[in-house]
């Protein structure tokens, strides 16, 4: 199923869930929500960086999860804005 804003447009060939995570700060309080919809989750993701991406001490990431790993697939902090670990 094509992913919109995913590079290639395409979800993990293997991805059985998605994790959206929100850390407050390094190794502190975090918030983190799960979808087996790629789509949904990348929503939710762009729906975080909207409501928390300006606030320092934040990172947002949203997870591929396949098998028991998680496979990092795009990260947004205030500082470095958007970065796209995965690259199709």
């Amino acid at each position: 199923m094509p992913v919109p804003g995913l590079p290639g447009g395409e979800e993990p060939a293997a991805a059985e869930c998605f994790h959206v995570t929100v850390t407050f700060r390094e190794s502190g309080p975090a918030i983190e929500g799960t979808w087996e919809n790629g789509t949904v989750a990348l929503g939710k993701f762009t729906s975080f960086v909207g409501s928390h991406g300006g606030v320092d001490g934040v990172t947002i990431t949203l997870w591929a999860k396949a098998g028991g790993d998680r496979e990092r697939l795009r990260t947004w902090t205030k500082d470095r804005g958007l970065v796209i670990h995965r690259e199709a």
